[in-house]
């Protein structure tokens, strides 16, 4: 699956990236024709559980629920990753998303992740997407504040400790499209 934006490209990660990733992030570019930046990933830590996942189901890499490999069309180069981290649960997915250093702040964040918010409301089965973030200001929240989401809690993670909880469901991501448009 592929999910376009105007200066991304975002590829559903497969086994194949995964091994990749796991034995040597850098050799990920030649199977997907970029540069694999250094500094990425930031941590190697999630991806041999990311790999044991899609070995086990591995028709979440079909279901678009997934994690995406964040490439720039142009540079030829992966940025970074995002994706989802469930598939939708009573009508809401969560979205998160990590950039290389060298591709951040250059707002391909917020391509990335408005360009995963757009193709989550493709999907009837969505009302609302939703992203954790540390619970003070930053780059992260200005990103999410940018694609619309609004701040709509705080919670406890058991790796991160308190959390903001931020959410923009269907009629506010609509009525936004609606007024770009007008």
């Amino acid at each position: 699956m592929l999910i376009h934006t105007e200066h991304l490209r975002l590829l559903t990660c497969q086994i194949d990236h995964l091994q990749a990733i796991v034995r040597d992030p850098k050799s990920l570019g030649s199977l997907l024709g970029a540069s694999i930046p250094d500094g990425w990933p930031g941590s190697r830590d999630a991806w041999p559980h990311c790999l044991e996942l899609l070995r086990k189901e591995p028709l979440l890499a079909l279901s678009g629920w997934w994690l995406y490999l964040l490439t720039h069309a142009h540079e030829r180069a992966l940025i970074g990753c995002g994706g989802f981290k469930t598939p939708p649960v009573e009508g809401v997915v969560e979205v998160g998303y990590e950039i290389a250093p060298t591709f951040r702040g250059r707002d391909l964040e917020r391509e990335a992740v408005a360009g995963l918010v757009r193709y989550a409301f493709t999907r009837p089965e969505v009302n609302a997407v939703q992203a954790l973030t540390t619970a003070r200001r930053g780059p992260q929240t200005d990103v999410l504040e940018r694609v619309g989401m609004r701040k709509s809690g705080e919670a406890v993670d058991a790796q991160a400790g308190r959390v903001w909880c931020w959410k923009v469901d269907r009629e506010d991501f609509e009525n936004a499209v609606r007024q770009k448009a007008a």
